[in-house]
Protein backbone atom coordinates (compact mmCIF):
# COMPACT_ATOMS: atom_id res chain seq x y z
CA UNK A 1 0.00 0.00 0.00
CA UNK A 2 0.94 3.68 -0.33
CA UNK A 3 1.68 4.23 3.34
CA UNK A 4 3.64 2.43 5.99
CA UNK A 5 1.50 2.01 9.05
CA UNK A 6 3.29 3.31 12.10
CA UNK A 7 1.79 2.80 15.51
CA UNK A 8 3.01 5.73 17.59
CA UNK A 9 2.64 5.48 21.32
CA UNK A 10 4.08 8.90 22.19
CA UNK A 11 1.96 12.02 22.52
CA UNK A 12 1.69 13.90 19.26
CA UNK A 13 2.39 17.34 20.72
CA UNK A 14 4.06 18.55 17.53
CA UNK A 15 0.68 18.40 15.78
CA UNK A 16 -1.05 20.66 18.30
CA UNK A 17 -1.14 24.41 17.68
CA UNK A 18 0.14 26.59 20.51
CA UNK A 19 -2.66 27.71 22.77
CA UNK A 20 -1.62 31.34 22.36
CA UNK A 21 -2.55 31.12 18.67
CA UNK A 22 -6.16 30.36 19.48
CA UNK A 23 -8.88 32.78 18.44
CA UNK A 24 -11.23 34.14 21.11
CA UNK A 25 -11.06 32.52 24.53
CA UNK A 26 -14.16 34.29 25.83
CA UNK A 27 -17.55 35.02 24.39
CA UNK A 28 -19.74 38.08 24.88
CA UNK A 29 -22.84 35.91 24.59
CA UNK A 30 -24.27 33.62 27.24
CA UNK A 31 -24.60 30.22 25.62
CA UNK A 32 -26.98 29.20 28.38
CA UNK A 33 -29.33 32.09 27.61
CA UNK A 34 -29.20 31.37 23.89
CA UNK A 35 -30.20 27.77 24.53
CA UNK A 36 -33.07 28.89 26.78
CA UNK A 37 -34.18 31.35 24.08
CA UNK A 38 -34.15 28.57 21.54
CA UNK A 39 -36.28 26.17 23.58
CA UNK A 40 -38.68 28.94 24.58
CA UNK A 41 -39.38 29.86 20.97
CA UNK A 42 -39.30 26.29 19.76
CA UNK A 43 -41.92 25.12 22.27
CA UNK A 44 -44.10 28.23 21.94
CA UNK A 45 -44.58 27.95 18.19
CA UNK A 46 -43.25 24.61 17.02
CA UNK A 47 -45.87 22.07 18.06
CA UNK A 48 -48.44 20.28 15.92
CA UNK A 49 -51.33 22.56 14.97
CA UNK A 50 -51.82 21.09 11.54
CA UNK A 51 -54.27 18.63 10.05
CA UNK A 52 -57.59 18.17 11.83
CA UNK A 53 -56.09 17.39 15.25
CA UNK A 54 -53.93 19.60 17.46
CA UNK A 55 -51.43 17.47 19.38
CA UNK A 56 -48.40 17.93 21.67
CA UNK A 57 -46.02 16.48 19.04
CA UNK A 58 -42.95 18.64 18.43
CA UNK A 59 -42.57 19.41 14.74
CA UNK A 60 -39.40 18.02 13.20
CA UNK A 61 -38.65 21.09 11.06
CA UNK A 62 -39.11 24.77 11.82
CA UNK A 63 -38.55 28.11 10.14
CA UNK A 64 -36.28 29.96 12.58
CA UNK A 65 -37.97 33.30 11.78
CA UNK A 66 -41.38 32.10 12.96
CA UNK A 67 -40.56 29.00 14.98
CA UNK A 68 -43.29 27.24 13.02
CA UNK A 69 -43.26 24.59 10.33
CA UNK A 70 -41.99 26.24 7.10
CA UNK A 71 -44.70 27.35 4.69
CA UNK A 72 -42.29 26.38 1.93
CA UNK A 73 -40.48 23.24 3.05
CA UNK A 74 -38.43 22.72 -0.10
CA UNK A 75 -34.66 22.51 0.29
CA UNK A 76 -31.91 24.58 -1.32
CA UNK A 77 -30.24 22.69 -4.15
CA UNK A 78 -26.85 22.81 -2.43
CA UNK A 79 -28.16 21.52 0.89
CA UNK A 80 -27.64 17.74 1.06
CA UNK A 81 -30.22 15.51 2.70
CA UNK A 82 -29.04 14.58 6.14
CA UNK A 83 -30.38 11.07 6.58
CA UNK A 84 -30.13 8.70 3.66
CA UNK A 85 -31.00 9.87 0.16
CA UNK A 86 -34.53 9.57 -1.12
CA UNK A 87 -36.01 8.52 2.23
CA UNK A 88 -38.09 10.77 4.52
CA UNK A 89 -36.14 9.94 7.67
CA UNK A 90 -36.19 13.65 8.57
CA UNK A 91 -39.98 13.38 9.15
CA UNK A 92 -41.24 15.97 6.63
CA UNK A 93 -44.46 17.63 7.83
CA UNK A 94 -44.18 15.53 10.94
CA UNK A 95 -42.49 14.60 14.17
CA UNK A 96 -39.77 12.10 15.11
CA UNK A 97 -39.37 11.13 18.76
CA UNK A 98 -36.24 9.07 18.12
CA UNK A 99 -34.28 12.02 16.72
CA UNK A 100 -35.85 14.32 19.32
CA UNK A 101 -34.45 12.34 22.26
CA UNK A 102 -31.49 14.73 22.88
CA UNK A 103 -33.86 17.71 22.78
CA UNK A 104 -36.33 16.04 25.16
CA UNK A 105 -33.54 15.35 27.66
CA UNK A 106 -32.43 18.98 27.45
CA UNK A 107 -36.00 20.20 28.02
CA UNK A 108 -36.08 18.34 31.34
CA UNK A 109 -32.66 19.73 32.27
CA UNK A 110 -33.74 23.30 31.51
CA UNK A 111 -36.96 22.88 33.48
CA UNK A 112 -34.91 21.88 36.52
CA UNK A 113 -32.39 24.69 36.15
CA UNK A 114 -34.75 27.53 35.23
CA UNK A 115 -37.78 26.51 37.23
CA UNK A 116 -39.85 26.94 34.07
CA UNK A 117 -42.09 23.89 34.03
CA UNK A 118 -43.23 24.68 30.48
CA UNK A 119 -40.17 22.80 29.28
CA UNK A 120 -40.90 19.62 31.25
CA UNK A 121 -44.68 19.62 30.77
CA UNK A 122 -44.18 20.00 27.02
CA UNK A 123 -41.80 17.02 27.04
CA UNK A 124 -44.21 14.97 29.17
CA UNK A 125 -47.10 15.64 26.80
CA UNK A 126 -44.95 14.91 23.75
CA UNK A 127 -43.90 11.51 25.10
CA UNK A 128 -47.48 10.65 26.02
CA UNK A 129 -48.67 11.62 22.52
CA UNK A 130 -45.98 9.37 21.10
CA UNK A 131 -47.15 6.48 23.30
CA UNK A 132 -50.74 7.08 22.23
CA UNK A 133 -50.04 7.19 18.50
CA UNK A 134 -46.81 5.36 17.67
CA UNK A 135 -46.83 1.97 19.40
CA UNK A 136 -47.69 -1.25 17.57
CA UNK A 137 -50.00 -3.81 19.13
CA UNK A 138 -46.97 -5.94 20.06
CA UNK A 139 -45.64 -3.03 22.12
CA UNK A 140 -42.91 -2.05 19.66
CA UNK A 141 -42.22 1.65 19.17
CA UNK A 142 -42.84 2.88 15.63
CA UNK A 143 -39.90 5.24 15.43
CA UNK A 144 -36.31 5.38 14.24
CA UNK A 145 -35.25 5.16 10.63
CA UNK A 146 -38.53 3.95 9.08
CA UNK A 147 -41.43 5.51 11.01
CA UNK A 148 -42.65 8.95 12.02
CA UNK A 149 -45.83 10.84 12.87
CA UNK A 150 -47.26 13.02 10.09
CA UNK A 151 -48.92 16.07 11.68
CA UNK A 152 -50.75 17.08 8.51
CA UNK A 153 -52.30 13.64 8.00
CA UNK A 154 -52.72 12.96 11.75
CA UNK A 155 -51.23 9.53 11.16
CA UNK A 156 -48.15 7.41 11.80
CA UNK A 157 -46.27 6.64 8.59
CA UNK A 158 -43.95 3.82 7.56
CA UNK A 159 -41.48 3.76 4.68
CA UNK A 160 -38.92 1.35 3.27
CA UNK A 161 -35.80 1.69 1.18
CA UNK A 162 -37.84 3.02 -1.76
CA UNK A 163 -38.80 6.04 0.36
CA UNK A 164 -42.54 5.71 -0.24
CA UNK A 165 -44.36 6.58 2.99
CA UNK A 166 -47.70 4.99 3.78
CA UNK A 167 -50.05 5.16 6.74
CA UNK A 168 -49.52 2.43 9.31
CA UNK A 169 -52.27 -0.16 9.53
CA UNK A 170 -52.29 -0.87 13.25
CA UNK A 171 -54.33 -4.03 12.78
CA UNK A 172 -51.38 -5.69 11.03
CA UNK A 173 -48.30 -3.58 11.85
CA UNK A 174 -45.58 -5.41 13.81
CA UNK A 175 -42.78 -2.87 13.59
CA UNK A 176 -40.64 -5.14 11.45
CA UNK A 177 -38.69 -2.14 10.14
CA UNK A 178 -37.91 -0.95 13.66
CA UNK A 179 -34.34 0.32 13.61
CA UNK A 180 -32.36 2.26 16.22
CA UNK A 181 -29.04 3.67 15.10
CA UNK A 182 -26.83 5.47 15.81
CA UNK A 183 -28.07 7.13 19.02
CA UNK A 184 -29.13 5.43 22.23
CA UNK A 185 -32.54 6.75 23.35
CA UNK A 186 -33.17 8.21 26.77
CA UNK A 187 -34.98 5.19 28.12
CA UNK A 188 -35.22 6.93 31.47
CA UNK A 189 -37.24 9.85 30.07
CA UNK A 190 -39.68 7.39 28.52
CA UNK A 191 -39.76 5.20 31.64
CA UNK A 192 -40.65 8.18 33.82
CA UNK A 193 -43.85 8.68 31.82
CA UNK A 194 -44.85 5.01 31.55
CA UNK A 195 -42.54 2.20 32.69
CA UNK A 196 -44.83 -0.56 31.41
CA UNK A 197 -44.96 0.82 27.89
CA UNK A 198 -41.20 1.40 27.87
CA UNK A 199 -40.39 -2.08 29.15
CA UNK A 200 -42.72 -3.68 26.62
CA UNK A 201 -41.12 -1.70 23.79
CA UNK A 202 -37.58 -2.77 24.71
CA UNK A 203 -38.57 -6.41 25.11
CA UNK A 204 -40.43 -6.39 21.80
CA UNK A 205 -37.50 -4.74 20.04
CA UNK A 206 -34.99 -7.29 21.34
CA UNK A 207 -37.33 -10.12 20.38
CA UNK A 208 -37.53 -8.83 16.81
CA UNK A 209 -33.88 -7.87 16.38
CA UNK A 210 -32.31 -10.97 17.95
CA UNK A 211 -32.49 -13.45 15.08
CA UNK A 212 -30.46 -16.24 16.69
CA UNK A 213 -30.68 -16.34 20.50
CA UNK A 214 -28.13 -19.13 20.64
CA UNK A 215 -25.33 -17.08 19.05
CA UNK A 216 -26.46 -13.51 19.66
CA UNK A 217 -26.77 -12.77 15.94
CA UNK A 218 -29.05 -9.79 15.40
CA UNK A 219 -30.49 -7.73 12.57
CA UNK A 220 -30.58 -3.95 12.40
CA UNK A 221 -34.31 -4.38 11.62
CA UNK A 222 -36.71 -6.08 14.03
CA UNK A 223 -37.98 -8.39 11.31
CA UNK A 224 -37.11 -11.70 13.02
CA UNK A 225 -35.10 -12.50 9.87
CA UNK A 226 -31.37 -12.36 9.19
CA UNK A 227 -30.08 -9.01 8.00
CA UNK A 228 -27.22 -6.60 8.48
CA UNK A 229 -25.75 -6.89 11.97
CA UNK A 230 -24.18 -3.45 11.95
CA UNK A 231 -21.90 -2.72 14.89
CA UNK A 232 -23.73 0.54 15.53
CA UNK A 233 -27.08 -1.27 15.88
CA UNK A 234 -25.51 -3.90 18.12
CA UNK A 235 -24.19 -1.33 20.56
CA UNK A 236 -27.65 0.24 20.90
CA UNK A 237 -29.34 -3.14 21.42
CA UNK A 238 -26.82 -4.31 24.03
CA UNK A 239 -27.27 -1.04 25.88
CA UNK A 240 -31.09 -1.33 25.80
CA UNK A 241 -31.05 -4.89 27.15
CA UNK A 242 -28.55 -4.01 29.87
CA UNK A 243 -30.49 -0.90 30.88
CA UNK A 244 -33.73 -2.86 31.25
CA UNK A 245 -31.90 -5.66 33.09
CA UNK A 246 -30.80 -3.08 35.63
CA UNK A 247 -34.45 -2.08 36.12
CA UNK A 248 -35.95 -5.57 36.27
CA UNK A 249 -33.11 -7.95 37.18
CA UNK A 250 -34.46 -10.30 34.51
CA UNK A 251 -31.50 -12.59 33.79
CA UNK A 252 -32.69 -13.34 30.24
CA UNK A 253 -32.09 -9.70 29.32
CA UNK A 254 -28.53 -9.87 30.58
CA UNK A 255 -27.98 -13.15 28.76
CA UNK A 256 -29.20 -11.66 25.48
CA UNK A 257 -27.04 -8.58 25.98
CA UNK A 258 -23.97 -10.73 26.61
CA UNK A 259 -24.60 -12.81 23.49
CA UNK A 260 -25.15 -9.79 21.22
CA UNK A 261 -21.98 -8.14 22.50
CA UNK A 262 -19.98 -11.36 22.03
CA UNK A 263 -21.40 -11.88 18.54
CA UNK A 264 -20.03 -8.56 17.28
CA UNK A 265 -16.75 -8.99 19.13
CA UNK A 266 -16.17 -12.51 17.85
CA UNK A 267 -16.31 -11.45 14.20
CA UNK A 268 -12.80 -10.02 13.96
CA UNK A 269 -9.81 -10.48 11.74
CA UNK A 270 -7.65 -13.32 13.11
CA UNK A 271 -4.44 -11.47 12.23
CA UNK A 272 -5.54 -7.92 13.07
CA UNK A 273 -8.30 -8.10 15.67
CA UNK A 274 -10.31 -5.58 13.62
CA UNK A 275 -14.07 -5.98 13.97
CA UNK A 276 -16.16 -6.48 10.86
CA UNK A 277 -18.75 -3.72 10.46
CA UNK A 278 -21.44 -6.17 9.33
CA UNK A 279 -20.30 -9.79 9.66
CA UNK A 280 -23.27 -11.75 8.36
CA UNK A 281 -23.78 -10.32 4.84
CA UNK A 282 -21.40 -10.64 1.90
CA UNK A 283 -20.91 -6.93 1.34
CA UNK A 284 -18.19 -4.32 1.67
CA UNK A 285 -18.79 -3.88 5.39
CA UNK A 286 -17.94 -7.52 6.07
CA UNK A 287 -14.33 -7.25 4.88
CA UNK A 288 -13.86 -3.62 5.96
CA UNK A 289 -13.71 -1.94 9.35
CA UNK A 290 -14.40 1.74 10.12
CA UNK A 291 -14.56 4.09 13.10
CA UNK A 292 -17.99 2.55 13.73
CA UNK A 293 -16.09 0.28 16.13
CA UNK A 294 -15.73 3.35 18.36
CA UNK A 295 -19.48 3.85 18.43
CA UNK A 296 -19.96 0.18 19.30
CA UNK A 297 -17.32 0.41 22.03
CA UNK A 298 -19.01 3.51 23.43
CA UNK A 299 -22.30 1.64 23.72
CA UNK A 300 -20.65 -1.38 25.33
CA UNK A 301 -18.79 0.77 27.86
CA UNK A 302 -21.96 2.61 28.88
CA UNK A 303 -23.95 -0.63 29.01
CA UNK A 304 -21.34 -1.95 31.44
CA UNK A 305 -22.67 0.50 34.03
CA UNK A 306 -25.88 -1.54 34.32
CA UNK A 307 -24.51 -5.04 34.90
CA UNK A 308 -22.59 -7.08 37.47
CA UNK A 309 -18.90 -6.45 37.99
CA UNK A 310 -17.74 -9.59 36.15
CA UNK A 311 -19.76 -8.75 33.03
CA UNK A 312 -18.75 -5.12 33.32
CA UNK A 313 -15.07 -6.00 33.16
CA UNK A 314 -15.63 -8.45 30.31
CA UNK A 315 -17.32 -5.75 28.24
CA UNK A 316 -14.67 -3.15 29.03
CA UNK A 317 -12.02 -5.67 27.96
CA UNK A 318 -13.90 -6.28 24.70
CA UNK A 319 -14.08 -2.57 23.97
CA UNK A 320 -10.42 -2.16 24.90
CA UNK A 321 -9.26 -4.96 22.62
CA UNK A 322 -11.37 -3.81 19.67
CA UNK A 323 -10.25 -0.19 20.00
CA UNK A 324 -6.60 -1.16 20.48
CA UNK A 325 -6.68 -3.07 17.19
CA UNK A 326 -8.15 -0.13 15.28
CA UNK A 327 -5.67 2.34 16.76
CA UNK A 328 -2.79 0.09 15.74
CA UNK A 329 -3.65 0.43 12.06
CA UNK A 330 -5.93 3.43 11.76
CA UNK A 331 -3.68 6.51 11.96
CA UNK A 332 -1.78 8.04 9.04
CA UNK A 333 1.26 9.80 10.55
CA UNK A 334 2.11 11.55 7.27
CA UNK A 335 -1.32 13.20 6.98
CA UNK A 336 -1.90 13.38 10.76
CA UNK A 337 -5.39 11.97 10.19
CA UNK A 338 -7.32 8.79 10.86
CA UNK A 339 -8.22 6.58 7.92
CA UNK A 340 -11.83 6.13 6.90
CA UNK A 341 -11.68 2.39 6.15
CA UNK A 342 -9.34 -0.45 7.09
CA UNK A 343 -9.16 -3.91 5.56
CA UNK A 344 -10.03 -6.45 8.26
CA UNK A 345 -7.65 -9.11 6.93
CA UNK A 346 -4.42 -7.09 7.11
CA UNK A 347 -5.18 -3.65 8.55
CA UNK A 348 -4.29 -1.77 5.36
CA UNK A 349 -6.19 1.46 4.62
CA UNK A 350 -8.80 1.22 1.89
CA UNK A 351 -8.94 4.17 -0.48
CA UNK A 352 -11.56 4.94 -3.08
CA UNK A 353 -9.66 3.16 -5.84
CA UNK A 354 -9.22 0.08 -3.63
CA UNK A 355 -12.94 0.04 -2.86
CA UNK A 356 -13.73 0.29 -6.57
CA UNK A 357 -11.31 -2.55 -7.36
CA UNK A 358 -13.00 -4.77 -4.78
CA UNK A 359 -16.62 -3.95 -5.58
CA UNK A 360 -16.76 -2.13 -8.91
CA UNK A 361 -17.61 1.26 -7.42
CA UNK A 362 -17.68 3.00 -4.07
CA UNK A 363 -21.03 3.29 -2.31
CA UNK A 364 -22.32 6.66 -1.10
CA UNK A 365 -22.84 5.15 2.34
CA UNK A 366 -19.21 4.50 3.20
CA UNK A 367 -16.47 6.73 4.62
CA UNK A 368 -14.05 8.79 2.59
CA UNK A 369 -10.34 8.00 2.48
CA UNK A 370 -10.04 9.71 5.85
CA UNK A 371 -12.60 10.01 8.61
CA UNK A 372 -14.68 13.19 8.45
CA UNK A 373 -15.89 15.26 11.41
CA UNK A 374 -18.24 17.37 9.35
CA UNK A 375 -19.75 15.18 6.63
CA UNK A 376 -23.53 15.55 7.08
CA UNK A 377 -24.82 12.39 5.38
CA UNK A 378 -25.92 9.47 7.54
CA UNK A 379 -25.33 6.58 7.45
CA UNK A 380 -21.73 6.46 6.25
CA UNK A 381 -20.46 4.15 9.00
CA UNK A 382 -18.02 6.87 10.04
CA UNK A 383 -18.15 8.02 13.67
CA UNK A 384 -14.96 9.90 14.56
CA UNK A 385 -16.27 11.67 17.66
CA UNK A 386 -17.84 8.61 19.32
CA UNK A 387 -14.54 6.87 18.56
CA UNK A 388 -12.66 9.74 20.22
CA UNK A 389 -15.03 9.63 23.20
CA UNK A 390 -14.29 5.91 23.55
CA UNK A 391 -10.57 6.74 23.62
CA UNK A 392 -11.22 9.14 26.49
CA UNK A 393 -13.31 6.62 28.41
CA UNK A 394 -10.82 3.82 27.91
CA UNK A 395 -7.95 6.01 29.07
CA UNK A 396 -9.93 6.69 32.26
CA UNK A 397 -10.68 2.99 32.68
CA UNK A 398 -7.30 1.49 31.72
CA UNK A 399 -4.72 4.27 32.01
CA UNK A 400 -3.10 3.10 28.76
CA UNK A 401 -0.93 5.79 27.23
CA UNK A 402 -1.89 5.10 23.65
CA UNK A 403 -5.44 6.23 24.36
CA UNK A 404 -4.03 9.53 25.55
CA UNK A 405 -1.95 9.73 22.38
CA UNK A 406 -5.07 9.05 20.34
CA UNK A 407 -6.97 11.85 22.05
CA UNK A 408 -4.24 14.35 21.25
CA UNK A 409 -4.30 13.17 17.66
CA UNK A 410 -8.05 13.73 17.54
CA UNK A 411 -7.57 17.23 18.93
CA UNK A 412 -5.01 17.96 16.23
CA UNK A 413 -7.34 16.61 13.55
CA UNK A 414 -10.16 18.86 14.79
CA UNK A 415 -7.90 21.89 14.59
CA UNK A 416 -6.81 20.93 11.10
CA UNK A 417 -10.44 20.58 10.00
CA UNK A 418 -11.57 24.07 11.00
CA UNK A 419 -13.53 25.99 9.91
CA UNK A 420 -16.12 23.24 9.73
CA UNK A 421 -16.92 21.45 6.49
CA UNK A 422 -14.34 23.36 4.45
CA UNK A 423 -15.78 26.66 5.62
CA UNK A 424 -19.40 25.85 4.77
CA UNK A 425 -20.32 25.45 8.43
CA UNK A 426 -21.15 22.38 10.45
CA UNK A 427 -24.36 20.80 11.67
CA UNK A 428 -25.56 21.25 15.24
CA UNK A 429 -24.90 17.75 16.53
CA UNK A 430 -21.47 17.61 14.90
CA UNK A 431 -20.42 20.87 16.53
CA UNK A 432 -21.81 19.57 19.82
CA UNK A 433 -19.91 16.29 19.60
CA UNK A 434 -16.61 18.01 18.88
CA UNK A 435 -17.05 20.48 21.74
CA UNK A 436 -18.04 17.71 24.15
CA UNK A 437 -14.98 15.61 23.32
CA UNK A 438 -12.66 18.60 23.72
CA UNK A 439 -14.15 19.51 27.09
CA UNK A 440 -13.74 15.89 28.17
CA UNK A 441 -10.10 16.05 27.08
CA UNK A 442 -9.54 19.23 29.05
CA UNK A 443 -10.99 17.62 32.15
CA UNK A 444 -9.27 14.23 31.74
CA UNK A 445 -5.80 15.56 30.92
CA UNK A 446 -5.97 18.91 32.76
CA UNK A 447 -4.86 20.56 29.52
CA UNK A 448 -6.28 23.95 28.57
CA UNK A 449 -5.43 23.40 24.90
CA UNK A 450 -8.53 21.24 24.67
CA UNK A 451 -10.74 23.84 26.33
CA UNK A 452 -9.42 26.71 24.23
CA UNK A 453 -10.12 24.78 21.05
CA UNK A 454 -13.59 23.89 22.37
CA UNK A 455 -14.20 27.63 22.84
CA UNK A 456 -13.16 28.30 19.24
CA UNK A 457 -15.52 25.62 17.94
CA UNK A 458 -18.35 26.92 20.11
CA UNK A 459 -17.85 30.48 18.90
CA UNK A 460 -17.95 29.27 15.31
CA UNK A 461 -21.09 27.24 15.97
CA UNK A 462 -22.96 30.15 17.55
CA UNK A 463 -21.82 32.59 14.87
CA UNK A 464 -22.95 30.28 12.07
CA UNK A 465 -26.14 28.89 13.60
CA UNK A 466 -27.80 31.32 16.04
CA UNK A 467 -30.27 33.69 14.38
CA UNK A 468 -33.73 35.14 14.90
CA UNK A 469 -33.97 34.06 18.53
CA UNK A 470 -33.19 30.39 18.02
CA UNK A 471 -30.66 28.08 16.44
CA UNK A 472 -30.82 27.00 12.86
CA UNK A 473 -29.23 23.57 12.93
CA UNK A 474 -27.18 23.86 9.75
CA UNK A 475 -26.03 26.60 7.45
CA UNK A 476 -27.55 27.44 4.09
CA UNK A 477 -31.13 28.11 5.24
CA UNK A 478 -32.97 29.50 8.25
CA UNK A 479 -34.20 26.12 9.34
CA UNK A 480 -34.19 23.89 12.39
CA UNK A 481 -34.27 20.14 11.75
CA UNK A 482 -34.75 17.43 14.38
CA UNK A 483 -32.33 15.20 12.46
CA UNK A 484 -29.53 17.62 13.37
CA UNK A 485 -30.05 16.76 17.07
CA UNK A 486 -29.58 20.24 18.51
CA UNK A 487 -29.69 18.86 22.05
CA UNK A 488 -26.11 17.64 21.71
CA UNK A 489 -24.92 21.15 20.87
CA UNK A 490 -27.08 22.72 23.58
CA UNK A 491 -25.62 20.49 26.30
CA UNK A 492 -22.05 21.07 25.15
CA UNK A 493 -22.46 24.86 25.05
CA UNK A 494 -23.89 24.86 28.58
CA UNK A 495 -21.06 22.66 29.86
CA UNK A 496 -18.50 25.00 28.31
CA UNK A 497 -20.04 28.09 29.88
CA UNK A 498 -21.08 26.82 33.30
CA UNK A 499 -18.58 24.06 33.96
CA UNK A 500 -21.49 21.70 34.72
CA UNK A 501 -22.22 18.94 32.22
CA UNK A 502 -26.02 18.67 31.79
CA UNK A 503 -27.72 15.43 32.74
CA UNK A 504 -28.84 13.87 29.44
CA UNK A 505 -30.89 11.15 31.15
CA UNK A 506 -28.84 8.26 29.82
CA UNK A 507 -27.97 9.70 26.43
CA UNK A 508 -24.28 9.92 25.65
CA UNK A 509 -22.07 11.28 22.90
Amino acid sequence: MRFTIIFLLGLIFSFIPNASNSQNTTTSQSYYNLVVNHFTKRLANGKDKYGTETTPFWMASLNTATGEYPEDDTRPDDRPQRLYQGRPVEAPKGSSMYWDMPQVAMAYYLAEKTGNTTFSTSADAYIQAFFDNCVANNGRFLWGNHYYYDAFQDATLEFGSDGIAEKVDFSTETGGLHEMRPIVPSWQALWDIDPEVTEAAIRSAIEGHLTDPSTGEFNRHASNNRGHAFLEAGGVLVHAAAWLYNKTQDATLLDNAKKMASYSFSNQGPETGLLENSPNQNRWDKIYSTTEVGLWARGIIEAANYVDETTRQEWINMADEAMTAWLEYGFDPEQCEYYGILRVANGEPVFEEDFAADFGSKTTYSPDNYTSFWEPLFPRHDYPMPFAESCLKLYELTGKDYYKSACYRWMAAVQKGLPAWDGKGGYADLYGRVIHFLLGGAETFSDEQFRILAQDVADEAVERLYAQGMFRTHTGEDRYDVADMFGFLAASLIWLETGEEPDMMGLFY
